[in-house]
C-alpha cells in the first residue's frame, strides 16, 4: 500500500483528506423493517445503511487535498476494524508480532479498561511508536494494550430528535460531537454514523518500555526478512 506523506511525516492510513468531503444530503424520516429512523431521500442500502444506522457520506481519495489530522476517514476506519488493519500503514496486524492478539493505542491519560468500546483501529507496534512521536494529540497522554479480541459494538455518531430530526444535544458534549451508540439500541435508527465502534475484549496493558521493546523486535524481524528476500550480492558465500 503506498504511502503518503505531508510536511514530511507520513499520513495515517484512516486519516480524511480535504477532497473527501462531500454534501450531506437532507435528512428525512423513513420506515424500514425494524421500525422508524432517519433516511436519505436518495438512500442506497448497501451503501448508506449498516448496523441498522444511516452513514455520513465520504469521498474515497487518499492523497489528495490536504490531511486533516483531526478526522478519520469513513470509508477507512470502517474497513481497517473490519479487516484487523492498521490505522497508520493500512496493513494487516493479524500474525504481527503481537501473536493473535492485536495492538491497540488510545489517546487517554487512564489505562485502556477491560470491554472498552472504540473507534480506533489496532496499529502495529512500529507504526504506534511512529503515531505517538507525530500526533499531537497523543502527546498529552496515551494507552496501548494487547487485545486478545474485539468484536462490534456499535457506531459512533450523532444522534437525531425522532419528531424534529435535528441533531441531539448531548450532556458533556459539544455540538455535533460523535457519541458511542449500542447496535441494540433502539436510537442506532436515529444516528448519522460516521465510525464503527468495537469491545476491546482479553485486555493486557501495555507500558511505554513494553511498547518501545515490541517495535524493536518488530524492527528486527523487519530487517531480517529484507534481509532474506534481497540477500547481499556481495557477501561472500559462507
Amino acid at each position: 500500500m503506498r504511502p503518503h506523506f505531508w510536511n514530511g511525516k507520513r499520513v495515517p492510513y484512516v486519516t480524511a483528506w480535504t477532497i473527501e468531503a462531500c454534501p450531506q444530503p437532507k435528512i428525512i424520516r423513513r420506515v424500514g423493517w425494524a421500525g422508524e429512523g432517519i433516511g436519505y431521500e436518495d438512500e442506497e442500502p448497501v451503501i448508506d445503511r449498516r448496523h441498522e444506522a444511516l452513514w455520513v457520506r465520504s469521498g474515497i481519495a487518499p492523497g489528495r487535498g490536504k490531511p486533516d489530522f483531526r478526522r478519520m476517514n469513513t470509508h477507512r476506519q470502517k474497513r481497517a476494524v473490519r479487516y484487523s488493519l492498521c490505522q497508520v500503514c493500512g496493513e494487516s496486524v493479524i500474525g504481527a508480532e503481537a501473536g493473535e492478539r492485536t495492538l491497540h493505542l488510545l489517546g487517554a491519560a487512564v489505562p485502556i479498561a477491560e470491554g472498552e468500546p472504540t473507534a480506533a483501529p489496532p496499529v502495529h507496534p512500529l507504526c504506534a511508536v511512529e503515531a505517538i512521536e507525530n500526533c499531537p494529540a497523543l502527546g498529552h497522554g496515551w494507552a496501548a494494550a494487547l487485545v486478545q479480541f474485539s468484536p462490534l459494538w456499535g457506531v459512533a455518531g450523532v444522534m437525531h430528535d425522532p419528531m424534529t430530526l435535528e441533531p441531539l444535544p448531548h450532556p458533556g458534549r459539544r455540538p455535533g460531537e460523535l457519541q458511542h451508540v449500542h447496535v441494540a439500541d433502539k436510537e442506532i435508527r436515529w444516528t448519522l454514523a460516521s465510525f464503527t465502534v468495537m469491545s476491546l475484549q482479553g485486555v493486557t496493558a501495555v507500558s511505554h518500555d513494553q511498547l518501545h521493546e515490541m517495535a524493536q523486535h518488530a524492527e528486527y524481524a523487519r530487517r531480517l526478512r529484507a534481509d532474506v528476500l534481497s540477500p547481499d550480492v556481495t557477501s561472500p558465500p559462507s
